[in-house]
């Protein structure tokens, strides 16, 4: 029988031959057919199917099928592709059926078969959603590795800035093992310029603005792969000196790309209105809006760091000292206990956990600044400050000078009014970026210090005496100030 190309296949009949490679396979969980193999063919001239094989004849048909592999099918129905994660734009869906004849093609033929999309395509809003695209880029900015509750089940998610070879940026994130995979390989690549190649993923949306996600288990992650892209990407940048940035766990002060990340964000964010403290605390509808005010005071009580696991990123407590003698050293470690990983660890890292006190023309109110927010206003990092001791704070009062800086300084927080605050009272806000006081701040913070960190007696210095006792009680809410997406806050609510 004569092969047909993919693009010709036509669903009036099931009789057709065609020569494809499989580029994909994945399985998911349908309510009709149950587990499925679903996979991506394409053939020799790029044109690319969407096939699916139901768990019936998974062991007959579908093991016949690995990834990599060239083979002639023949017979198979076709159905109109529809839904809203389209693995490609063939108008049709193949399905493997009963009499389908699956055999070996000698072909060998490596092309991966991108279809790749540049970031200003993606950001103007022209591409239909429902289509999975490729993209290719490299890592600029990498977030936390965190863990959040989805569904009353822990996920792992990561946030993360992809650039292309005309430096167009494009936010991301990835969820479950897409977010382990991204996460580990960004920290192992040796020249701190990974590029990261995501096929078949998901345009989507986040508060409204668009980011590349994967599309459950249908996407395909691939890090540094080997291709000509990636050369092309690392021969563009092979002037360039800064690794990536990545948030948490680093002695030293904010990368370069990481200060633009902060200035573009700084600039979407200018879009909403403006809000007194007063109006926000007294809002009655959901909305972004901006709120210029003045550090007046930090509150020390609570101190101002505390360790973080750097498997889990999450709070851990202190259960003991390990000293032991190694060639004659003696050599310390430092034992945790993480409530999430539920062990002890060792591998931590000290992250801020600051509480201010500002202040407007309007009234008064306390923001919680955690570490991916704090970093963006102090000059020097947690670790940095805290000069490699593994201590727990003693005195809070004692606080480091680069800390007190901020105190008497005007900055402006874009801060989101949620569902839970206008309908349930909630009295804590989630703030996703904080914008500087001026760009010379911006530029201090990638502005390496060149003398040893010190630290200040006393929890502030300026501020006036009726406001420095942090027992005296405020008429106000305490608002969180935090990186939180909308399932994390939901997930927040729940722990």
């Amino acid at each position: 029988m004569k092969v047909t190309p993919l693009k010709d296949v036509k669903p009036y009949k099931s009789g057709w031959k065609v020569h494809v490679k499989v580029l994909h396979s994945w399985k998911q969980y349908n309510p009709v057919h149950g587990d499925t193999l679903e996979m991506v063919l394409s053939d020799e001239a790029g044109c690319k199917i969407h096939a699916s094989c139901k768990r019936t004849y998974m062991e007959s048909k579908g093991r016949l099928l690995p990834v990599g592999a060239w083979r002639h099918i023949q017979n198979f129905t076709l159905s109109p592709s529809t839904g809203m994660y389209r693995a490609t734009d063939h108008p049709f869906k193949m399905s493997i059926i009963q009499n389908t004849a699956i055999t070996r093609s000698p072909l060998i033929n490596e092309d991966m078969f991108l279809s790749l999309v540049d970031f200003q395509t993606v950001l103007s809003g022209s591409l239909k959603t429902c289509f999975l695209i490729d993209v290719i880029g490299q890592v600029v900015y990498l977030g936390d590795l965190e863990t959040i509750q989805v569904s009353a089940k822990p996920r792992m998610k990561v946030e993360f800035t992809l650039r292309d070879m005309n430096d167009a940026r494009v936010p991301c994130c990835l969820w479950g093992k897409f977010a382990e995979i991204l996460y580990e390989g960004c920290s192992k690549d040796e020249e701190g310029k990974p590029i990261c190649l995501i096929r078949f993923a998901k345009i989507g949306r986040f508060r409204g603005e668009l980011q590349i996600t994967n599309a459950f288990e249908a996407s395909l992650l691939l890090i540094n792969p080997d291709i000509a892209e990636t050369a092309a990407f690392k021969q563009m940048f092979v002037d360039e000196v800064k690794p990536l940035a990545i948030c948490e766990g680093r002695d030293e002060i904010l990368d370069l790309e990481e200060v633009k990340s902060i200035q573009d964000k700084r600039g979407k964010w200018m879009l909403f209105p403006k809000r007194t403290i007063h109006g926000l605390l007294e809002s009655t509808q959901v909305e972004k809006c901006l709120v210029e005010c003045k550090v007046n005071a930090i509150d020390s009580d609570c101190g101002w760091y505390y360790f973080g696991c750097c498997t889990c990123n999450k709070k851990v407590v202190k259960v003991g000292t390990l000293v032991k003698t190694i060639h004659g050293k003696e050599v310390t470690t430092h034992l945790w206990w993480c409530e999430v990983c539920k062990d002890n660890v060792s591998n931590v890292s000290p992250r801020f956990k600051l509480h201010l006190i500002v202040k407007d023309d309007t009234g008064e109110t306390k923001l919680m600044l955690l570490d991916q927010i704090a970093k963006g206003m102090i000059v020097e990092s947690a670790a940095t400050l805290l000069n490699g001791s593994f201590e727990e704070l003693e005195d809070p009062a004692d606080l480091p000078d680069a800390i007190l800086a901020v105190v008497g300084k005007t900055f402006t927080f874009g801060i989101s009014v949620e569902k839970e605050h206008v309908l349930y009272g909630s009295e804590i806000y989630k703030n996703s970026v904080n914008l500087l006081d001026n760009e010379e701040h911006i530029e201090g913070l990638s502005t390496p210090s060149t003398t040893p960190s010190t630290k200040k007696k006393g929890a502030w210095s300026d501020p006036p005496r009726d406001i420095t006792s942090t027992s005296k009680n405020l008429r106000s809410k305490t608002i969180k100030v935090e990186k939180m997406s909308d399932l994390e806050a939901e997930a927040g609510k729940k722990t």
